[in-house]
């Protein structure tokens, strides 16, 4: 959990919001309320692979035919 005040948040709400999406973030305000910043969608998904969107080629490719092409390729070098 992250704690701001008034002031760290008036400063800096990229920051907050970014934390939000990971953890829950507290807001204290100068009158004494406090705050709980929350996502109502997060459209990142933390933890997740950015390779995971990258859409897939269906090859009739076997993973050792892989596997042998890339030994023949590292064999050049």
């Amino acid at each position: 959990m992250q704690v701001f005040d008034y002031t760290e948040f008036s400063q800096d709400m990229t920051k907050a919001f970014n934390a939000a999406l990971v953890d829950e973030v507290i807001i204290n305000n100068r009158d004494g309320n406090s705050y709980k910043l929350l996502p109502i969608k997060k459209k990142i998904k933390i933890g997740k692979s950015p390779l995971e969107d990258i859409p897939r080629v269906k090859l009739n490719i076997t993973t050792q035919e892989i596997v042998e092409l890339l030994r023949e390729c590292r064999a050049g070098i």
